[in-house]
């Protein structure tokens, strides 16, 4: 039994109460999280869950120190993770979290332990000041910020002991600790390797696809098709200033925000609607077409100058012609 706002319940009474509320925290704090680390974190994904009721008891049992817990010292109710592809972007993300004008919110950053099965990574816990369980008391989310190699390790090790049920002796222990270790490594490693990567002369060409990509996919519901290489790309790149290709995407939302018939034009070429000619209008099934259309209302000159004297010239000034702006000959 457990007393909650004077009135004496069990904990199983007062899990099954608060269980729509802790379903509608979940929601709320998952959505949330989603658009605070979205802007930062690079490639990662958000997952949540609420915490069973059997673990939940479980947990209520003790401390570690046998002493029983109160429901209100239960502040993982509501969980939410977000995995990260790089340690760089973990930390952004959790910076992220940490900044937010939440109601409360405190961090607590996880370290390897030589004795035990703890892993590195980021709890930061918060309350956004609306989310009430059936006594009206606050329920908070513990948000965990990991690495893949984290979230991997943390899933491994839970299983290695039974959720804590076995203590494995010290042979296995070392084992365990050079997995951990070999985890960090692995980590930096790539942490490594994304970086020296941003130093590539494609890498610049290949975040202004990806970006494309994903614009392309915004206005039409649907993806382009996939660029096998990144040869209209390269060619096209060269109709922009290296100013303009420091803000490129400033400059491809700009543009999508200044032509609102935009996305009607681009479905209307697209295979299957009546008229397309496969000679003129395959670009418009590209992500790339984007910057064609851009650069021709915008800098036609700059955009001749780049396709002259290549096997892409032909095309864009037909697909210019075709959204109705007619190139310089």
């Amino acid at each position: 039994m457990t007393t909650v706002s004077g009135a004496s319940l069990s904990t199983a009474d007062i899990y099954t109460a608060s269980k729509p509320a802790l379903d509608a925290a979940l929601v709320a704090y998952e959505t949330a999280v989603k658009a605070i680390v979205k802007p930062v974190a690079g490639e990662h994904y958000v997952s949540g869950r609420v915490k069973a009721k059997r673990s939940l008891i479980r947990k209520l049992a003790k401390d570690g120190n046998g002493s029983l817990r109160s429901w209100e010292q239960i502040t993982d109710k509501v969980g939410v993770r977000v995995i990260c592809s790089t340690k760089r972007d973990r930390k952004a993300a959790a910076a992220a979290l940490e900044q937010y004008g939440w109601a409360e919110c405190r961090r607590e950053d996880k370290r390897a332990k030589k004795q035990g099965l703890a892993y590195t990574g980021v709890h930061v816990t918060v309350h956004d000041g609306t989310q009430l369980d059936s006594e009206r008391l606050p329920i908070l989310c513990e948000v965990q910020v990991r690495t893949r190699a984290q979230d991997a390790w943390s899933v491994v090790s839970h299983k290695l002991t039974y959720k804590g049920l076995i203590d494995l002796p010290n042979k296995l222990q070392r084992v365990v600790w050079r997995l951990t270790v070999l985890t960090e490594i692995f980590d930096d490693d790539i942490q490594r390797m994304f970086k020296k990567r941003e130093s590539l002369p494609a890498y610049e060409v290949a975040r202004a696809i990806e970006y494309l990509d994903d614009k392309y996919e915004t206005l039409l519901g649907e993806p382009g098709g996939v660029p096998d290489d990144l040869d209209i790309m390269n060619i096209l790149w060269n109709a922009y200033t290296a100013e303009e290709r420091a803000r490129f995407s400033e400059i491809i939302a700009s543009f999508i925000d200044e032509s609102p018939d935009l996305s009607k034009q681009i479905a209307n070429h697209q295979p299957g609607k009546l008229g397309y000619v496969d000679s003129r209008d395959w670009l418009f099934t590209q992500p790339e077409v984007l910057a064609v259309l851009e650069r021709g209302t915008r800098n036609e000159h700059m955009l001749v100058h780049a396709v002259s004297n290549t096997d892409l010239a032909d095309v864009v000034t037909k697909t210019c012609a075709a959204y109705g702006v007619v190139l310089p000959g």
